[in-house]
């Protein structure tokens, strides 16, 4: 949109240059000749442009700090609302975490409460492995 205000303020500024004259000001007094033709106003109607003009300023000031206002407002809620989702997954990651490593030692305890029973099985096992393995290469290399 400002592109758009800015494209055809720079169109528009150089036509307005060519299209008007020069301001001219000159004091006059009752009686006096004009020394060009013109408009002639008087102190009420250039107290009334000026006081004009410095109320659409004022006005505008006040447009832009309530335009200021908004934009702050609508910036600390989006900032609110990431810091909520950040504190909440904040949480839910620690009690993830809290209860994967209760699980770790609830199966540490687990294993250290039932040590391997079948130790004995194994070692049996490795041993006719063994034999068996030795009789197969003897007969084998015969």
């Amino acid at each position: 949109m400002t592109k758009f205000i800015a494209t055809f303020l720079l169109i528009l500024f150089p036509l307005t240059l060519f299209a008007s004259e020069i301001p001219k000001v000159s004091p006059m007094n009752k009686g006096d000749i004009a020394p060009f033709s013109g408009t002639l106003l008087n102190a009420a109607a250039v107290a009334e442009i000026v006081a004009q003009r410095e109320f659409l300023i004022n006005q505008h000031k006040l447009n832009l700090s309530a335009l200021k206002e908004r934009l702050d407002t609508e910036c600390n809620l989006k900032v609110g609302n990431l810091q909520a989702d950040l504190d909440a997954f904040k949480f839910k990651y620690d009690s993830m975490i809290r209860i994967k490593d209760q699980e770790i030692d609830k199966l540490q305890d687990i294993v250290v409460q039932q040590p391997n029973k079948h130790s004995h099985w194994w070692f049996s096992g490795g041993i006719l492995v063994g034999i068996l393995v030795t009789i197969g290469i003897v007969h084998a290399s015969k």
